[in-house]
């Protein structure tokens, strides 16, 4: 171990001089149809923020940039928004390439990234940026790259060896064929130069921030096989961290709903300095970059909250300029009554909301009665939407579970 480790850090000094910068981005998601003040506002601001990153790339004087998946929000558009999103992320692409920084890409997970537009952009043969869709190694600046591109379980499903398995047998052989690959990937790698697995997955030691059981039936990398590579820069996970000792989810640069709106969105720059950080990855120095995302902001009333506005002692809404906001409030049948949504609405947009997403009565979970439209009759996916709105979930959350449960339905029928 000492002997590779030696190697290492001549491979640093020799092949780079003194540090070489890789720069670790993923998941912007670029799409339409966003919440917010038109179907394009949210295009925009993930433009921004991802040219933002780009800018800030180049001002570290970043040689390499590991992006690990998710370029794009639905796999699925028409042509005229196909365009426009593929268009944005080879201009991102471009600027990075024009600065001489080389790109290496994967693609993500399916429901989100359309393999075709990932060959599209290979086709387009950007100086400097290499593609990825299939398992593949390719050596960059003195550093081996293993490329393992995202999946999910539609991906294994039309194999003949997964037909007919039960969801826990499924899943597990997900997970060991994901080892395997890594052992495959790892065996073409150098051993006297440093090695980083770039991938788009869960890892099975990492905070996903997301409870539902449904993710328990996602393909899994092991710690087993994150501990065969020096690194492993992930996408997929928008909660940046670094997660076991060699594991780093970049997150996402923007914020895309609700659910990250306590996420601090970013990206990692890993540094290539010869120091140990942490102890036990040779040579890498990583440090999180948070950008200028757009903010989400909940607000949360009671009783006494909805009194206090009726009664105007409630006009201070510093905090919701130019965010996204959302109102959830409780109250008795009288207050609601009293109370006009629109001109709280009224007095969010005059304190500088950039848009108000909804304002809604919350009721708590424990009192909440099953849906009546919620029946036998209805298709799977039908009845996920009926009680998902009946519990209160987003939209966003709302499409994410059903992305999960069509997965599921592909894998069982």
């Amino acid at each position: 171990m000492a002997v590779r480790m030696l190697l290492i850090l001549m491979t640093f000094r020799t092949g780079w001089g003194d540090q070489m910068k890789i720069a670790h981005v993923a998941d912007s998601h670029w799409g339409f149809g966003y919440p917010g003040p038109s179907a394009e506002s949210r295009f925009e601001d993930i433009t921004r923020t991802m040219d933002w990153v780009a800018d800030r790339i180049i001002e570290e004087r970043c040689e390499l940039v590991l992006f690990a998946g998710d370029a794009f929000k639905d796999a699925r558009v028409y042509i005229d928004r196909a365009t426009a999103e593929i268009k944005a992320f080879t201009s991102w692409l471009r600027k990075l390439s024009g600065a001489g920084i080389e790109v290496v890409v994967i693609s993500g997970t399916p429901s989100h990234d359309a393999i075709s537009a990932y060959h599209l952009i290979r086709e387009m043969q950007i100086h400097g940026v290499q593609v990825f869709t299939e398992p593949n190694n390719i050596h960059v600046r003195g550093v081996n790259i293993a490329c393992l591109p995202g999946m999910n379980r539609s991906s294994f499903a039309t194999e003949s060896s997964f037909s007919g398995l039960p969801p826990h047998e499924f899943h597990s052989k997900m997970t060991d064929w994901i080892t395997t690959e890594c052992e495959r990937l790892k065996s073409r790698c150098s051993d006297t130069q440093p090695n980083i697995l770039m991938s788009h997955l869960t890892f099975d030691l990492a905070d996903t921030g997301f409870e539902d059981a449904l993710l328990q039936n996602e393909p899994i990398l092991t710690n087993e096989a994150a501990k065969m590579f020096d690194m492993v820069c992930l996408g997929h996970i928008h909660r940046p961290q670094l997660a076991g000792s060699n594991v780093y989810y970049s997150g996402a640069p923007e914020r895309h709903n609700f659910g990250d709106e306590r996420t601090v969105p970013g990206f990692y720059i890993h540094d290539l300095d010869g120091v140990s950080f942490p102890a036990d990855v040779p040579g890498f120095k990583s440090t999180f970059i948070e950008t200028p995302a757009r903010r989400f902001k909940t607000i949360d009333w009671c009783d006494m909250d909805i009194q206090a506005w009726l009664d105007g002692q409630i006009d201070d809404f510093a905090t919701v300029k130019d965010a996204i906001v959302r109102v959830r409030y409780e109250c008795s049948e009288e207050l609601q009554k009293q109370f006009d949504r629109r001109s709280l609405e009224k007095a969010l947009y005059d304190a500088g909301a950039f848009f108000v997403a909804e304002i809604r009565a919350e009721v708590e979970r424990s009192e909440r009665i099953r849906d009546a439209e919620v029946t036998e009759s209805l298709s799977p996916l039908t009845a996920l939407t009926a009680w998902g709105n009946n519990q209160g979930y987003t939209d966003d959350e709302i499409d994410e579970l059903q992305a999960m449960t069509t997965e599921l339905l592909e894998v069982t029928g």
